[in-house]
């Protein structure tokens, strides 16, 4: 993991206090070569509302593990540490089966936001979408879309 940038929340804006990553572009390959592959995502309470609508047994299926001092819940992982919702569409290209439910961790991916009051640290995780050739730009306009996912630090 690597830290992209420092952000600065202003209201509803978002500022660049530093990039680390100038130039850096992310475009979903859809490759689920780390995002999806690397045991079941932690789940909150808001994405299991929004599940239980495609999967009423979600509650049941979830794991409790424990991570520092915090008691999450994650959805289970196959014996190959897949995700239990990834599907295969062909050769090298996969999909969510509730890609339009799936979990906030999902969403931001490869991104993680950690919000320190004002501040805002995004760090960024192995993936095959980032490049500085193809892809949206990552900048505050960029990050601003991902707030919603920011978690508190």
């Amino acid at each position: 993991m690597s830290v992209v940038g420092t952000f600065l929340i202003e209201g509803s804006r978002v500022k660049t206090v530093r990039l680390n990553a100038k130039g850096l572009r992310f475009s979903c390959v859809r490759c689920a070569a780390f995002c999806c592959r690397l045991g079941g995502p932690v789940v909150t309470t808001r994405d299991l509302q929004r599940l239980r609508a495609a999967v009423p047994e979600i509650d049941d299926i979830t794991e409790a593990v424990i991570v520092g001092t915090s008691r999450n819940k994650v959805l289970p992982s196959r014996p190959n540490g897949q995700c239990i919702l990834l599907s295969k569409d062909g050769p090298n290209k996969y999909r969510c089966l509730e890609y339009e439910l799936r979990p906030d961790a999902c969403r931001a991916y490869p991104f993680k936001l950690i919000g320190h009051g004002v501040r805002l640290t995004v760090l960024v995780l192995p993936c095959r979408g980032l490049s500085y050739k193809e892809g949206e730009l990552i900048n505050a306009r960029f990050i601003n879309r991902y707030l919603r996912f920011a978690t508190a630090a």
